[in-house]
């Protein structure tokens, strides 16, 4: 900490220390449960990362994961990536994409509330992302 007439200084809460009063927030993303922040109405925000198969068609809609236990209240961010099946294009999803040649693919994602499922729309008419593994990333509050 500095406080002199010629610099002032910004104290960054790195999640390792409780210094000046402020919370400690982990940045980490895992396949566990982490909690990563705290929503407006004061409940912990939860983050977890999901990895799947994308269908190796184009699907209008597709089952990606069931989230049901992890007793999602509200649901905060939806996000993630994916990498095509020759590693020349990562890609982050929700997005589509065309490319120089006009192909293109499509990755758009959701929850489902009634079942609790994360829920994609898949488009790829040139067949690089057909069956490749995606990264989703869920930040929510719990029930």
């Amino acid at each position: 900490m500095c406080n002199d007439e010629k610099r002032s200084c910004i104290t960054i809460n790195c999640g390792c220390c409780e210094e000046n009063g402020g919370e400690p927030v982990e940045n980490v993303y895992s396949t566990e449960e982490t909690v990563c922040g705290t929503w407006i109405d004061g409940k912990p925000i939860y983050r977890k990362v999901i990895s799947g198969k994308l269908p190796v068609d184009s699907a209008e809609k597709y089952a990606f994961a069931n989230v049901s236990d992890l007793k999602v209240d509200k649901l905060i961010n939806l996000y993630g990536n994916m990498v095509d099946k020759y590693n020349k294009f990562q890609v982050v999803m929700q997005t589509t994409i065309t490319r120089a040649d006009g192909s293109s693919a499509a990755v758009v994602m959701y929850y489902g509330v009634e079942n609790e499922y994360i829920y994609c729309f898949f488009s790829n008419n040139r067949g690089d992302y057909s069956g490749c593994t995606a990264y989703v990333v869920i930040e929510y509050t719990k029930k």
